[in-house]
This record gives C-alpha cells, sequence and structure tokens, in this order.
C-alpha cells in the first residue's frame, strides 16, 4: 500500500450512499478518486456505515456493505492488539483537539499503514499535523 492510498471516514461513504442528503453531489468526485486511487477502511469504521444503513431491508443493507467490502481497490484493517495500543497513544495525544475513541482508530490505522490522505467532513482532523484532509463539502 502506497502513498497514493486514503482513508475514507464513515461520513463520506454515507454521503455518497444517501443520495437525499444535500451533501451527496459534494463527494460523487473525491469518492471516485477513492476508488482509483485505493481505500483504507477498519472494521470499525465500516460498522459506523452500517450503523447508518441499518434501517434499510436487509438485502440493500448488505447490498450496500458488500458493494464496499468487494472494491478491489480496498483494504480492510482488522483492530489487532498492535492497533489497539497505536489507537490508545493517538487517543491521549489528541484528546484535547476533539479526537475521540474512533477517530484515534482511524489515526492509528493510517499511522499504522504510512496513509497521510482523508476524506472526511469531521473539522477534528484538520488540527492534527501531516494530515491531509480532503473535505469537498462547503
Amino acid at each position: 500500500m502506497g502513498k497514493a492510498m486514503i482513508y475514507v471516514d464513515a461520513n463520506y461513504w454515507i454521503y455518497w450512499f444517501d443520495q437525499r442528503l444535500p451533501e451527496h453531489k459534494y463527494v460523487l468526485k473525491p469518492m471516485r478518486e477513492a476508488f482509483r486511487e485505493g481505500i483504507i477502511l477498519n472494521v470499525f469504521t465500516l460498522i459506523e456505515v452500517a450503523h447508518y444503513l441499518r434501517n434499510l431491508t436487509e438485502k440493500e443493507f448488505f447490498d450496500k456493505l458488500d458493494k464496499i467490502q468487494s472494491l478491489t481497490s480496498l483494504k480492510l484493517v482488522d483492530l489487532e492488539t498492535e492497533l489497539l495500543k497505536v489507537s490508545l497513544e493517538q487517543l491521549i495525544r489528541h484528546a484535547r483537539v476533539g479526537i475521540g475513541g474512533r477517530d484515534s482508530i482511524i489515526l492509528a490505522t493510517m499511522q499504522t499503514l504510512g496513509v497521510k490522505r482523508i476524506a472526511t467532513h469531521d473539522r477534528f482532523f484538520t488540527k492534527i499535523k501531516g494530515l491531509e484532509v480532503i473535505d469537498t463539502i462547503p
């Protein structure tokens, strides 16, 4: 996995799937680019997306989650003991700028894999040095 890969946060997945949301049109281009370049995603972010989709029919729910998981450009990361340790370090290091538990797991996933870019509408990530935040939503 190289420099071109990008972490895609749950909010971008949700905006991409839900065409009713005003943010939908703003994420189409960065999502297409992410599909081409390669996406990093941890299981917690996938569960966060699943949580949003939970009121769909069972078929729609699994179709959408399968769509993510079957992307050839996707690297899905499990939470292992080493990633947990790095997540806790990220959590305490960045707590004062608003980074919470789920965000610390994202930062740990990115750090462990050497990924510097993230597509997110979460403003807290802009406060982290060394990250390139892609946010095309006005």
